[in-house]
């Protein structure tokens, strides 16, 4: 089953919350090998964004070039004042994701560390653009996904040159 996990584009450029790649670095490219990956969820609502442990539900499974989403819960707040104060993963987690070389950080707020902008969510923007893993924000529909099974992503990145992100179309192709 095809499941678009994009969010609607109400206006281009007005819109902070479109599901989009963040590049940190104006002029980059999203990477080719983010376009087609194996994908797990992992579960982080009800308290879990700030566990550390390496038993969370799918994080075992995890391989180089995968991608991953962290499913928040945070979705339910779109188009209210509160969307943009997402709370943050713990570094722990992001940096366990960094050590597995994911490609792609995906998840279902506008950011996945810091909020929806800010010093330390464009910090952490950088530090997972540096080491390959680059972050998708405001992915929709999360929350139909199974937790811990492997699927197929395609992600699908329109390279803007004057902007340092870039929107997606999303679309998981899960067995359920």
């Amino acid at each position: 089953m095809l499941i678009d996990l994009t969010a609607p584009i109400l206006s281009y450029g007005k819109s902070p919350d479109i599901t989009h790649m963040d590049l940190f670095y104006m002029g980059w490219a999203s990477p080719l090998e983010s376009l087609v990956t194996r994908c797990v969820v992992l579960d982080l609502e009800n308290g879990s964004l700030s566990t550390k442990t390496d038993s969370l539900p799918g994080l075992d499974m995890l391989s180089a070039g995968w991608s991953v989403i962290l499913r928040t819960g945070w979705e339910q707040y779109r188009g209210t004042p509160q969307y943009a104060m997402s709370p943050s993963t713990d570094k722990w987690l992001l940096e366990r994701l960094i050590e597995k070389k994911v490609c792609l950080v995906m998840v279902d707020s506008p950011g996945v560390f810091g909020g929806a902008s800010g010093p330390e969510h464009n910090d952490m923007d950088k530090k997972l653009a540096e080491a390959g893993a680059f972050a998708v924000e405001n992915l929709v529909g999360v929350s139909i996904l199974p937790t811990g099974i492997p699927f197929t992503l395609y992600c699908f990145p329109l390279q803007m040159t004057e902007l340092n992100n870039a929107p997606c179309r999303i679309v998981a192709d899960v067995d359920l």
